[in-house]
């Protein structure tokens, strides 16, 4: 009994003088098939896990992440802003997708590491890499750290937003902010500056846009849409996204895409021989508001 009290004193004293666990130095994000799902996000840490995993990973300045996709989707990495230094198997856009494919990126400056993939399902989110500073001081205690989310119970909500009922997409030919008109960051304005045959053949949909310096050093979004009705099986939204691709770090010049349409968009366009879509086009500068221009497409096998 006199062995355990100060036995117990010592254990009291570790506590005090434990220092704060840093984070790893290593990750691991694969392609999650059960991304076609609206919750389900298409990079992770578990795949096939439930519930599904965060959206952030967090990981020490210097630490490596392993990205990972053995589906047969074809995926890329699109970084938004600040990006690290990845190894040439990792299809970094401009770079195309590709499937099959596994490489490795390193983070060596603590801070905030935002990216995309152009190819995935409408399931689509964004995701973050969290590189923290090391820690410091000691630790006397446990803190629990916690994510706040504003706006929706559903950490994982359809970025897309059109749900059920809500028909076409608004056409707009300029800015939908203020501030920001369509003539500065799309060269020649906004309709000569798209370049989109209005029937095209195949399971792709090719077009480019004229880029104007305005819009230098930001991002560009192309989304094909389809109606429910003309997608077997689809779902329940009145339109559905059924191909996008995203090009960042713009340049001005013409900006040249290649947008492939997905499973369901293939079949029924095999089905039918033709396709009726709605092309999105959404050009987000590096400051200032979002332009979005909506155009038609027919496609024909």
């Amino acid at each position: 009994m006199r062995l355990l009290v100060p036995l117990v004193a010592l254990l009291g004293a570790a506590v005090v003088v434990l220092p704060a666990l840093a984070a790893s130095s290593e990750a691991k994000l694969e392609v999650n098939e059960n991304c076609v799902e609206a919750v389900w996000p298409c990079w992770t840490s578990s795949p096939g896990s439930n519930p599904p995993p965060t959206t952030v990973t967090t990981i020490a300045p210097g630490g490596v992440v392993t990205f990972v996709d053995n589906t047969g989707t074809a995926a890329n990495l699109a970084w938004t802003g600040a990006a690290p230094t990845c190894s040439a198997s990792v299809p970094v856009s401009p770079a195309p997708a590709k499937a099959g494919w596994e490489g490795t990126c390193k983070f060596e400056t603590p801070g905030h590491y935002k990216f995309e993939s152009s190819t995935l399902y409408f399931a689509y989110t964004k995701y973050e890499i969290v590189v923290e500073a090391p820690a410091t001081g000691t630790t006397t205690g446990t803190t629990t750290t916690g994510t706040t989310t504003t706006g929706s119970t559903n950490p994982y909500p359809n970025p897309y937003n059109y749900g059920s009922g809500s028909g076409s997409p608004t056409q707009t030919g300029g800015s939908t902010g203020s501030g920001t008109p369509a003539g500065s960051l799309l060269a020649g304005g906004a309709s000569a500056a798209v370049k989109l045959g209005a029937t095209q053949h195949g399971q792709s949909v090719h077009g480019a846009v004229d880029i104007a310096q305005g819009a230098a050093g930001g991002r560009l979004e192309v989304r094909l849409l389809a109606s429910s009705a003309s997608l077997a099986g689809a779902g329940r939204s009145a339109h559905m996204v059924v191909g996008r691709v995203v090009r960042s770090s713009l340049r001005a010049g013409r900006v040249s895409f290649a947008v492939a349409v997905d499973a369901r968009a293939r079949h029924a366009l095999r089905a039918h021989g033709r396709l009726a879509l709605s092309v999105k086009i959404v050009l987000a500068p590096a400051h200032g508001s979002v332009v979005t221009i909506t155009r038609s497409v027919v496609l024909r096998g």
